[in-house]
């Protein structure tokens, strides 16, 4: 009997394996010339114009001081899975991102990298668009992130069994906030933030295969060779732009097989990051990302789970309006901004040299309590910094900025320049909650290693090439 069921077992999985090497072969023939094969995508990682060298810090006055100029930051989230089956996480965690976070980090920006609802039965077997679901996600932002910048891609659960873009079932064109701007772009849009020091360029993409297959076969994105050439000339003036950020919700070189772990890594090649984000749906992750006289620094932070109490899994009321969960109190919330974390540093990119000659600490501490109400510490390679931290006070108003910014003076040539530094911010609230941030840091403008284990691994190897070269070895192999 079992040697029955096994064969069974084997005649499925052959089948499910030809099914998708055909979903695969169809959803990606844009990406085959004829006699050529396939479009090497993975140009992308390559430069295309000569490397930058160094910033120098010749003719560079600017100074690092206690001031909130030159600072501004956004949040990501991805992978929401807003269900209308899930009494725990999606939805949920989404409600309380929207409800408690967004009013305390006050962002320039939302973006949204992607599987914005989760499209799946309840057995989680099959797949299917359901409209309640993405009325859930409009409805939220409308209702309680209105005046919020925001926006968004598609992610594979997006387009499970979408025939097109065109089709009635594809309700990210009638829901997502960024679908016009998708649409127009033809799957690449841009937006920009040009404040009076510095331009900063963001561009969304939309991997999603133009058929969408049913679960579980639609795990993979892709580029098709038209929009490859729209991606290099959009990107092709870089040095008009302070720093570009590039959002998908698939990692480039997985983009076409689908793997997955929090992938962190920084190609030598185009000198630049790619950094995965954690799921908003079970673990509650969001990115704050700030840009702090051009260098850039995140934190991922996640939801205070244990003070979620569940919750309605269709949060829709009768008249419309959303019934939202009790507001939550979480820890307050770090983001070092300098010094830079050395392991995710760019030095053909960043003023670097700006650390060695600032003259404050700089981070922002996102809480709803009084900055009075606050207790921090700053801990340096072990030991308490001797100067206490204030918030950024202007001088004109005596009020604070709007970034709630806090500095401490330091002298950073007291460090050793060539050595690997800890600093660690700790923040505790006047009813104990505590929250607490470290990160390494160097000064003499190198890069220390992300050392992210098999993620950095996967995410720095060319799984396409690695895959062809299996497939030409196995082919000579069985001639």
């Amino acid at each position: 009997m079992r040697i029955k069921w096994g064969w069974t077992w084997l005649f499925i999985i052959f089948i499910c394996s030809l099914r998708a090497c055909y979903l695969h072969w169809l959803s990606t023939s844009e990406l085959r010339t004829k006699g050529s094969g396939v479009v090497p995508w993975y140009r992308f990682h390559q430069p295309t114009s000569p490397q930058k060298k160094s910033l120098s810090s010749e003719n560079d006055n600017i100074v690092i001081d206690n001031t909130s100029s030159n600072l501004f930051y956004f949040i990501q989230i991805s992978d929401l899975h807003l269900s209308k089956y899930r009494a725990r996480g999606h939805t949920l965690h989404f409600l309380h991102f929207v409800r408690s976070i967004l009013p305390i980090v006050k962002p320039n920006f939302v973006v949204v990298t992607g599987d914005l609802t989760d499209a799946k039965d309840i057995r989680r077997i099959t797949s299917q668009q359901y409209k309640e679901e993405w009325d859930v996600y409009r409805q939220t932002i409308e209702q309680g992130a209105q005046y919020m910048p925001w926006y968004d891609m598609r992610g594979n659960h997006d387009c499970f069994d979408l025939p097109s873009w065109q089709s009635h079932v594809n309700f990210y064109r009638t829901h997502g906030k960024s679908a016009d701007l998708m649409e127009a772009g033809q799957g690449i849009y841009e937006w920009q933030l040009t404040p009076s020091y510095g331009k900063y360029r963001f561009v969304a993409i939309d991997a999603c295969p133009k058929r969408g297959p049913s679960r579980p076969f639609n795990f993979f994105g892709y580029l098709t060779s038209k929009t490859m050439d729209r991606l290099a000339d959009i990107l092709q003036p870089e040095s008009n732009y302070n720093h570009t950020f590039v959002f998908s919700h698939y990692p480039t070189t997985t983009m076409v097989f689908g793997l997955g772990e929090i992938l962190k890594w920084y190609d030598p090649n185009g000198h630049s990051l790619e950094l995965e984000l954690g799921d908003m749906m079970v673990h509650g992750v969001y990115r704050i990302v700030a840009v702090d006289h051009d260098m850039i620094s995140f934190v991922d932070v996640e939801l205070p789970r244990k003070q979620l109490e569940l919750h309605t899994t269709n949060p829709i009321q009768a008249n419309g309006d959303i019934l939202w969960p009790a507001r939550i109190h979480p820890a307050p919330i770090i983001l070092i901004t300098n010094p830079k974390d050395a392991r995710y540093a760019l030095p053909h990119k960043e003023p670097l040299h700006r650390i060695q000659q600032s003259q404050h600490i700089r981070f922002l501490i996102f809480d709803d309590q009084a900055p009075e109400d606050l207790e921090v510490s700053i801990m340096i390679d072990g030991e308490p910094h001797p100067v206490a931290a204030t918030r950024s006070i202007s001088k004109a108003t005596n009020q604070p900025h709007d970034p709630p910014l806090w500095t401490a003076p330091w002298n950073p040539s007291q460090l050793n320049q060539a050595s690997l530094h800890t600093i660690e911010i700790r923040v505790t609230t006047a009813d104990g909650q505590v929250g607490k941030s470290s990160i390494v840091f160097r000064l003499d403008n190198h890069r220390a290693k992300i050392a992210g284990g098999p993620g950095e691994f996967i995410i720095s190897s060319n799984m396409v090439i690695m895959v062809y070269i299996f497939s030409l070895r196995h082919h000579k192999k069985n001639c």
